[in-house]
């Protein structure tokens, strides 16, 4: 058979597939191929034609079948069945978005994208699937489902914030080959995303589930099992799945603070998810009393009316008072013990004494309003073991006086939510025991008053006022006249800040800051950049560990101005920087300002940047520096260019280092307008030394 029957013949079978008429094809093609003479396009024509008629046979019977079937219908079903028939033929679907939030603090972790009819009226998605296996149509459900939503993905990344959508999936339901093949590549394009999610109600064949298995894994795309608890359900068929998520029925949850057997029941599943690597989460939750009992189980993620019903809008975060629930039933989960929340009304002095003896252990300011003052206060040196949460959105004043409060190292003393704009006024001596104050990246906080705020920072990664150190920390600003004691013997984190960095404005105020351990920045972040105006303040630090930045950043970018104040900062670290940064490009300026700066290190500098570029600028100050170490420079780094001015200032340096250099900066890269006496190993110079202009006293 040559090459021109074989195309006849491909032809002929690509228009019967594609639902043409079965009798006009079939005698176009059998002129057409009895015009070759061909005996072996002649027999296999003959065979292909008999298979065409017995489809067309079957395809008649099954229509019969089917017309019949509709005939017995109802007028309500025959109503629904043409409402969704105009649904499929017009691809008419949209799409709402249900949140899957974190079980250890409300935060939204992903979205499930649920099908819905759009404006036709009485149509559910259970009407969508029954009418849609009746008329043999599943397979357009699931093509619509998945380049629906994944066109929608990809137009619209920014509203998920990189969070995962699960998208239900029949994986049983074959599609046309192209087809499958196209979405595949969308999948693969999106697999850092998409969560396929399968909804099947019958148990796979092992040669189907490894088909499954190996297409996802060759895509990269993550799974979940839905209604995990129902149907052919059992570790032996989640072992084969192996998943990455499973979601425990809602038949399961339902009621299950009362029933032990349930509460077993999931336990068990929640147990075993954990010890193979799945997230559990439990689906369906509807109430306080069900959510409390999972978090209590410990799952992993919820799902559920209660935390958040579908919407056509992607919602950014659950309500405050849902978040603020799920936080304290976890806090209760991991420590044993029942949190007593007082809400605290508008306008009222809260008694940190009555309260504890009452057996409180939260105060939340601003719950069912969004403005005012409220006042906290105690004893001195009366260890309520009570922490204070402010509402999300609360615009108004916090006062403590003579408060001290206390919590769990990894939970704030006071915690200002998103949206909050708020004033802490210090009255009399505070105490803040294990952990400091959060201010949410979203949040601004403006310190004023006249009194004392010591802060006591527990054994684990810190902050005193600012923010995690995997978060930026809220706007910061310093107006009060108090004094604030901020200590941290512990690992890693910083004074006053966060991890990541953000608005630090510092215009008054007494402040005494100690950082020991591995990474510890007294004022400023970590790893963001950050940007510091320091003002007609007494300022005194001291940094002792591995690495160290005292006013500045470790890894980022710092710049760092210092005006009408009094510093002094002492620093004893193995790489250490005093103003500036360690790894980040650094820009420092003090002006009208007495400087005081202490320090050893292996490797050092006093200001700048360690190992990046530095300009450093003292104009009309009173600056001294006494540096020690292997590697130790007092300007700049090891790396990078350094600028170096003094203007109108009395500089004095006294250095001892291998190095035998106080600054690497070049000639062209330094000017000096005044005073400066540089003592480098013993010996004493006026100017930097071996640079134009300098002289050895």
């Amino acid at each position: 058979m040559d090459s021109s029957e074989m195309i006849l013949l491909t032809e002929f079978i690509e228009q019967i597939n594609s639902g043409a008429d079965i009798k006009e094809l079939t005698k176009k093609y059998d002129e057409l191929l009895n015009n070759y003479g061909s005996r072996e396009a002649l027999r296999l024509k003959n065979d292909v034609f008999c298979l065409v008629r017995e489809l067309d046979e079957l395809r008649t019977r099954v229509k019969a079948s089917m017309q019949e079937a509709e005939d017995k219908l109802t007028e309500q079903e025959k109503q629904e069945l043409a409402k969704v028939r105009g649904l499929i033929d017009n691809n008419l679907f949209t799409y709402h978005f249900q949140p899957i939030v974190k079980a250890d603090d409300g935060e939204i972790y992903s979205y499930e994208a649920l099908m819905r009819s759009g404006d036709i009226q009485g149509i559910t998605p259970f009407h969508i699937l029954k009418y849609a296996a009746f008329m043999d149509r599943l397979s357009e459900i699931e093509q619509y489902t998945f380049t629906n939503m994944l066109k929608y993905i990809s137009e619209n990344r920014e509203l998920f914030a990189g969070r995962p959508v699960f998208i239900n999936s029949m994986p049983s339901v074959r599609m046309h080959p192209d087809t499958e093949r196209e979405i595949e590549r969308q999948l693969e394009e999106l697999s850092d995303i998409v969560v396929v999610e399968m909804t099947e109600q019958s148990e796979f064949s092992d040669v189907d589930l490894s088909r499954i298995k190996e297409k996802f894994s060759r895509l990269g795309v993550r799974i979940a099992i839905d209604d995990y608890g129902t149907g052919y359900s059992n570790i032996s068929n989640l072992l084969r799945y192996t998943p990455n998520f499973v979601k425990i029925d809602r038949s399961l949850l339902s009621g299950i603070q009362d029933n032990p057997n349930k509460k077993h029941f999931v336990r068990e599943i929640i147990d075993f998810c954990h010890s193979n690597g799945i997230l559990a989460l439990a689906e369906g939750i509807e109430d306080e009393q069900e959510m409390k009992t999972v978090i209590m189980l410990g799952v992993d993620l919820i799902q559920g009316f209660y935390t958040a019903r579908p919407a056509p809008q992607v919602i950014s975060a659950i309500p405050y008072d849902i978040r603020s629930q799920i936080k304290m039933y976890k806090t209760e989960s991991e420590h044993g013990r029942r949190l007593k929340v007082y809400n605290a009304a508008q306008s009222e002095r809260v008694s940190l004494e009555k309260l504890s003896k009452e057996g409180y252990s939260r105060i939340v300011v601003g719950s069912d309003y969004s403005e005012g003052e409220v006042t906290v206060a105690g004893t001195p040196y009366l260890n309520t073991e009570i922490h204070i949460e402010v509402a999300e959105g609360f615009c108004g004043r916090l006062i403590i006086h003579n408060a001290h409060l206390s919590n769990d190292v990894h939970e704030p003393c006071i915690n200002f939510n998103n949206k909050c704009n708020c004033s802490l006024f210090i009255k009399g001596d505070n105490k803040l025991e294990n952990s400091g104050i959060r201010v949410h990246e979203g949040a601004s906080l403006k310190i004023e008053g006249s009194g004392l705020l010591e802060i006591a920072l527990g054994n684990a990664n810190f902050y005193g006022i600012g923010n995690d150190n995997s978060s930026h920390h809220g706007a910061l600003h310093f107006a009060h006249n108090a004094r604030i004691r901020i200590t941290s013997m512990s690992h890693s984190g910083v004074c006053i800040g966060s991890g990541l960095g953000g608005p630090i404005k510092i215009e008054s105020g007494e402040y005494e800051l100690e950082v020991h351990g591995s990474n510890g920045v007294c004022i400023g972040s970590l790893e963001g950049d950050i940007f510091l105006d320091i003002v007609n303040c007494d300022f005194q630090a001291k940094a002792a560990g591995a690495t160290s930045t005292i006013i500045g950043s470790l890894n980022g970018n710092a710049r760092v101005s210092i005006s009408r104040s009094s510093v002094r900062i002492y620093g004893y670290s193995q790489t250490l920087t005093a103003v500036g940064s360690v790894r980040g490009r650094s820009e420092v300026k003090f002006e009208n300002a007495s400087i005081s700066i202490h320090a050893n290190g292996k490797a050092m500098t006093a200001c700048g940047s360690l190992y990046n570029d530095s300009s450093v600028n003292i104009e009309c100050c009173t600056f001294r520096a006494f540096c020690d170490g292997t590697n130790a420079l007092v300007i700049g780094g090891m790396t990078g260019r350094t600028k170096f001015t003094i203007m109108n200032a009395d500089v004095e340096f006294e250095h001892a280092s291998q190095l035998g250099a106080c600054t690497y900066a070049a000639n062209e890269d330094i000017s000096i307008n005044g005073k400066l006496l540089v003592t480098i190993n013993g010996k004493q110079y006026m100017g930097v030394p071996d640079r134009a202009g300098s002289q050895e006293v």
